[in-house]
């Protein structure tokens, strides 16, 4: 406390004490003080704009002169911004920030909703809230530990989650605002990759809100009753309700099935109408909300080196070419991509996934066919000759390097009793999308074509 004689020097003569001096003060001046007539209080100017927001609107002369002012960039924080600001709830400005998005426009809230809730700086993007969602299984959780590249374009509902989800523990709420990421999925990949492409070509970068929302479900039957559905339901209601406290439309982009392996008790018919009834489900919740039909975008999962044959991985071959009136894209083969020692894909395999997962996810939206090479028909020319009709965007190559040691046989064989053996496989001259199989002995009787299941090698 200090006490000094009041400037114009009056109360010279009076006795009970110093007539000014300082209650509290703070590292920026003092904040509590005295004087003559009683105790005096210095409030920031954060202060006087909440207190000027809960008694009401100013007059319009006073409201249309503070609005001209703009307030001062401190009340951020120590960070690069200006031109700052208020509109309603929201601060506005302009600032330069870490991520790869460059100096732009901004928003936060002026105060959070709650004690526990950390206002998030926000892009002021434009256009609208874009929803990037996953549901699956234990190994649609795998998040690199950094910051998206774009920081501020890529968040997640205020939970304090992120966007790895409740992993099927207690439900989710719906939440108004975002909160930026501490850690990045396979869902904050892709819209990296998609934000990192319209930069490159000086196009509009748009927000995106991701989450995956999984659970232990032992089937796909049971996926659908399970927690992961609804709460990816909540996700839904949560981005239609952060794009309308920023007046801002909602779309969700796509809805990526992560599921396959997790299954440990359908066979592949079961595991084929459950995907279809699970699609059935999201796409009825969501279109209560107001929501278009989504994209469902997959992996063609081929398994691990412990498991490369499975009743679900059988099942996607039919769910390839028979998906309902789903729009279900397989974005890539899952061969394609390194594992670690626990089937999750490797770093670099999440970031090569993102880039053909944003390629799929393009080519749709610009009405463009994209799909993995899918082997449609297998039939017999003559006793020694099975022909194999694929549909794929271009001609079939067989890589001549083998990348991924598939050996003579690119990975083929048949399967059944007394089933003969494959001694070649070749391109067919007549049709470039066609391949023809040589084999040992007549093929004859109930034989089964397999093409990455546990293929032998030579």
């Amino acid at each position: 406390m200090t006490d000094q004689p009041p400037e114009d020097g009056s109360g010279s003569g009076q006795t009970g004490g110093p007539q000014k001096g300082t209650v509290l003060r703070a590292r920026n001046g003092d904040v509590i003080g005295y004087d003559s007539s009683g105790l005096v209080m210095r409030l920031s100017d954060k202060v006087i704009a909440d207190i000027g927001r809960r008694l009401g609107a100013l007059p319009t002369g006073a409201a249309r002169a503070a609005q001209a002012e703009g307030l001062d960039p401190a009340l951020l924080g120590d960070v690069d911004a200006w031109n700052l600001r208020q509109t309603g709830e929201w601060y506005v400005f302009s600032a330069n920030l870490p991520g790869e998005q460059g100096a732009r426009q901004y928003r936060c809230l002026v105060e959070a909703d709650s004690v526990e809730e950390q206002v998030s700086i926000v892009a002021d993007a434009p256009g609208a809230l874009l929803g990037v969602f996953s549901i699956g299984g234990a190994r649609a959780t795998k998040a690199l530990p950094r910051v998206p590249r774009f920081p501020y374009h890529i968040l997640a509902p205020a939970d304090d989650i992120g966007a790895v989800g409740m992993g099927g523990v207690e439900p989710a709420r719906v939440l108004s605002h975002l909160n930026s990421l501490r850690e990045v999925t396979r869902d904050a990949l892709l819209a990296e990759v998609l934000l990192a492409d319209r930069r490159r070509n000086h196009r509009a970068l748009p927000l995106y809100m991701v989450r995956a929302e999984t659970d232990g479900s032992p089937s796909v039957a049971a996926l659908r009753e399970g927690q992961a559905l609804a709460n990816l339901m909540t996700a839904a209601r949560s981005l239609k309700a952060a794009a309308d406290r920023m007046a801002k439309p909602a779309r969700i982009l796509c809805i990526r099935l992560d599921y396959t392996l997790e299954d440990v008790q359908s066979d592949a018919q079961a595991f084929r109408d459950g995907m279809l009834a699970l699609m059935d489900d999201i796409t009825e919740g969501i279109g209560k909300m107001g929501f278009h039909k989504p994209v469902f975008l997959a992996t063609f999962d081929c398994g691990t080196p412990q498991l490369s044959d499975h009743p679900a991985l059988r099942a996607q071959w039919e769910l390839a070419w028979n998906h309902g009136e789903h729009d279900l894209v397989f974005a890539a083969p899952g061969y394609g991509f390194a594992q670690d020692g626990y089937g999750r894909p490797t770093p670099e395999a999440m970031a090569q996934m993102a880039e053909m997962d944003a390629l799929a996810v393009t080519a749709i939206y610009e009405d463009r066919p994209w799909f993995c090479p899918t082997f449609l028909l297998a039939e017999r020319e003559g006793e020694r000759l099975i022909r194999v009709r694929a549909r794929a965007l271009g001609p079939l190559v067989i890589d001549a390097a083998d990348p991924f040691g598939a050996g003579p046989l690119a990975g083929f064989r048949l399967e059944g009793k007394g089933a003969p053996r494959i001694t070649q496989v070749a391109l067919a001259e007549d049709d470039p999308q066609d391949l023809l199989l040589s084999l040992d002995a007549p093929a004859t009787g109930d034989l089964q074509l397999l093409y990455g299941f546990s293929a032998a090698l030579g």
